[in-house]
């Protein structure tokens, strides 16, 4: 996977995060989401070089071969906040003051919040298949509820869900993985597929996914500074796209 990309693990205060890069042109950050690592983008990523970009795709904290420290006690560390300045460092120590973004998922949660802290490097982002966080979680209707189950199970306090993960890790993910849709097993990249299952395997990886999911509700949907929640992206000059499932805008 990714033929005729550099790789490499900058670190960022501390967390070193690993990304792939190659291509020339205007800079394109791509995020993935959970329960996957940059390898979502593998196949996508050289044709966007082929377009004219300089791809750098790279692994969230917790995720793949980026760091995956212990969780703090305010399980600030693992918020979207915490993710997207590690992304905003590993692209400035790359040299790009001014980038476009593109994240799914988890991915895009991380853009979203990375654009709405520091709307001046963010050229455009794409966000794909979210519904801003505080916005999901504050109309938790059944078919929500029963759809994200996963996000309450991995939050749960320490070690509860990394033990039953642990158990049998490709039930758990796969699961996950297949849970938002019609594709099989057979139908994703056996490659792609190996590279999710190895970061699966780790229990740190395991960790991280959980912390991941603690912070989102511990953290991510705290009112900053006793201000409302800053849900909306209103300061990008630029296009913000927000693609659903079907791949329309949204």
């Amino acid at each position: 996977m990714f033929e005729g990309f550099e790789s490499g693990r900058i670190a960022v205060d501390g967390v070193e995060i690993a990304y792939v890069a190659a291509g020339a042109g205007e800079p394109l950050l791509m995020l993935h989401g959970f329960p996957q690592t940059k390898a979502l983008w593998a196949r996508i990523a050289p044709e966007l070089v082929a377009l004219g970009y300089r791809v750098i795709c790279a692994d969230l904290r917790g995720y793949g071969a980026s760091d995956k420290p212990p969780a703090r006690a305010d399980l600030t560390n693992y918020s979207f906040r915490a993710m997207a300045a590690d992304q905003l460092g590993l692209m400035k120590a790359l040299g790009h003051e001014r980038f476009h973004l593109a994240g799914h998922d988890r991915g895009a949660r991380v853009a979203h919040r990375l654009a709405l802290d520091h709307p001046a490097v963010v050229a455009s982002v794409t966000l794909m298949d979210i519904v801003p966080t505080a916005v999901m979680l504050g109309d938790l209707r059944r078919e929500v509820a029963q759809s994200y189950w996963h996000w309450f199970f991995l939050a749960q306090p320490a070690p509860f869900p990394e033990r039953m993960i642990e158990a049998n890790p490709d039930l758990f993910y796969e699961t996950c993985l297949l849970g938002w849709g019609a594709a099989g097993l057979r139908d994703f990249d056996v490659e792609q597929l190996a590279a999710y299952r190895a970061s699966w395997h780790d229990a740190k990886a395991i960790a991280g996914s959980c912390n991941d999911y603690r912070a989102a509700l511990a953290v991510d949907l705290r009112p900053r500074s006793g201000r409302a929640r800053e849900t909306y992206i209103g300061a990008c000059a630029d296009p913000v796209r927000r693609l659903r499932r079907d791949g329309q805008t949204l």
